[in-house]
């Protein structure tokens, strides 16, 4: 199970909507006990995929360290990616479950015509496929 702030998840929607027509993509930080996954912080990094980044991310993997190593600091951790889909489901493609990695959540928020459409959390299941996580969005 994922847990989001709400204002954090206002936070990866502005993001979202700031990156159309292109794909945006970043971290969450926080903590993971007893199958909880809690945000604590959202931190945006550069979609290094230029030529596709209409319907494909490549997280640069400079900000992610920058990302993990800030995280390890304070006691933290990243427990999950999140990106947009712009004008397109917030389901997993087969290219986001191509580039999964066990544990993390995968939150894919979609944007159509420049708004918020929808979201859907995914994790990637022993049997390599991505299924829906739940993910609940409360009060700070």
């Amino acid at each position: 199970m994922l847990w989001v702030p709400n204002n954090l998840f206002k936070d990866m929607v502005a993001i979202a909507r700031k990156a159309y027509p292109h794909e945006c993509c970043g971290v969450m930080v926080g903590t993971l006990k007893d199958g909880v996954k809690s945000v604590t912080q959202v931190v945006e990094i550069e979609n290094l995929n230029r030529a596709r980044a209409h319907d494909r991310y490549d997280l640069d993997p400079q900000g992610f360290m920058r990302a993990e190593k800030a995280a390890a600091k304070e006691g933290l951790s990243i427990v999950g990616i999140f990106h947009s889909h712009p004008d397109h489901p917030s389901r997993a493609s087969e290219t986001d479950r191509l580039h999964a990695w066990p544990v993390y959540s995968y939150l894919i928020i979609a944007i159509h015509k420049g708004e918020y459409h929808d979201h859907h959390n995914w994790i990637l299941n022993e049997a390599q496929q991505m299924v829906e996580e739940e993910i609940q969005i409360r009060e700070a």
